[in-house]
């Protein structure tokens, strides 16, 4: 029987083959992390479970501005399908839509974003085509066949085993990497899920897993509660100290796992993704958002996938038939106010997972505790620019300059 319903509640109409995969999917990343003594994978098996306040994050890349600074970190984020995949790291990606304005010059006219996992998209295509193909229609407003997307006819899509309709549907619209795009726009344009390979339900997954032990690391002749440094040194992850989503996901979880007291002895709580299971837009702040002396108004704000709570898909900005664009949009009023990029409509939007959590915590017994080794602070740094993470994303910035012949405040032109 299936634990989690759609992500977002979004495709309830899918067929039984495409939920049971999602949540076999979900069952498989679980066994093989092991069992945690606090991290459960069925909700329903918390008792008094509550939603949590927390695990939520800003959706902007962090590492691009500490690494690169804001202004650079805007250019180079909004390039297109290559600043997606190389810097969208926090479980959103955004593209820029392009229209011509009355002089022909192409301008940014909306902003669209997703928080969808690529492997829920690719479970549909694979097991419930004509889902999948309804829901491409219903996002994009156009009709793709088969043949279109895959460059298969229907008959022979139903014909491919599994594997093959797998492999076809990442080499089609998913891609590998900046330099390695997907075959068929259809995810560049519209930006429908995440495509950048960390931005993954196994990596969601792993990572709330680690950090739900009560880790303990021996300081001289005492035992202190490990810091956030040493987790992530443990857990062989200190990639995730440069992001929102990596710091704000570790915390929280280690919090829950070990930062309550029941009486004098440390305690934590039962947690477990809520169902359904999905990365959600929790918050989109608009309120400092002008254009010319008014604020934006509440029709450019359009969520496309997900119930109420649960939206996957942002649009923002005006309509085709509006003569405003985006780049007419600033940050805040008067002498201090600034266009908006998408970078900055990123920082504006908290994402992240619904958590239940038990409404009580309980004593942790001796055996679940976890001794790991001392870590010496400032051991795990965050883009510092010696780093190599630095190095690369300077490299990378030089190489969208190239490519914009050193016009890097020019948008993209993957929007459609």
């Amino acid at each position: 029987m299936s634990v989690f319903q759609s992500p977002g509640l979004a495709d309830q109409g899918v067929n039984e083959a495409t939920r049971s995969a999602w949540n076999s999917s979900i069952q498989n990343i679980f066994d093989v992390q092991g069992v945690s003594p606090f991290l459960v994978m069925d909700p329903r098996d918390i008792e008094a479970g509550q939603p949590s306040n927390g695990f939520r994050w800003r959706a902007d890349p962090r590492e691009p501005r500490d690494c690169l600074g804001d202004e650079l970190a805007a250019r180079v984020s909004d390039q297109g399908w290559p600043g997606r995949v190389e810097l969208h790291n926090e479980y959103l990606e955004y593209t820029l839509v392009m229209r011509p304005d009355a002089g022909g010059r192409l301008r940014p006219k909306r902003f669209v974003a997703t928080t969808e996992f690529a492997e829920w998209w690719q479970f549909m295509a694979v097991f419930d085509l004509d889902h999948f193909l309804s829901v491409v229609a219903s996002v994009t407003g156009r009709f793709y066949s088969c043949k279109d997307l895959f460059e298969v006819s229907r008959s022979d899509w139903t014909s491919m085993d599994v594997s093959e309709r797998a492999v076809r549907f990442h080499k089609r619209l998913v891609g590998t990497d900046h330099a390695h795009a997907p075959e068929h726009p259809l995810n560049i344009q519209h930006a429908l899920f995440l495509a950048k390979g960390t931005n993954r339900l196994t990596d969601l997954i792993q990572t709330m897993h680690f950090s739900s032990f009560p880790y303990l690391v021996k300081d001289g002749e005492s035992r202190r509660r490990a810091r956030l440094e040493e987790v992530l040194d443990f857990a062989n992850r200190q990639d995730l100290y440069s992001g929102h989503a990596g710091v704000r996901l570790v915390s929280d979880t280690f919090e829950l796992a070990a930062g309550r007291k029941c009486g004098k002895s440390p305690a934590g709580q039962a947690m477990a993704f809520s169902d359904p299971l999905g990365l959600y837009i929790r918050a989109f702040h608009t309120s400092q958002l002008f254009v010319g002396a008014g604020r934006v108004p509440r029709g450019w704000v359009r969520f496309r996938r997900g119930a109420p709570g649960m939206h996957m898909h942002l649009e923002f900005g005006p309509a085709d038939d509006d003569p405003r664009f985006l780049d007419d949009i600033t940050l805040g009023a008067g002498p201090s106010a600034r266009p908006v990029s998408g970078y900055t409509l990123a920082s504006l939007i908290e994402v992240g997972p619904m958590i239940t959590v038990a409404a009580r915590p309980r004593v942790i017994t001796r055996v679940e505790f976890v001794e790991i080794p001392r870590v010496d602070p400032g051991r795990v740094v965050r883009s510092l620019p010696e780093t190599e993470r630095c190095r690369q994303l300077l490299e990378f910035a030089d190489r969208c300059k190239a490519e914009t012949n050193d016009d890097t405040t020019r948008f993209p032109r993957d929007g459609s």
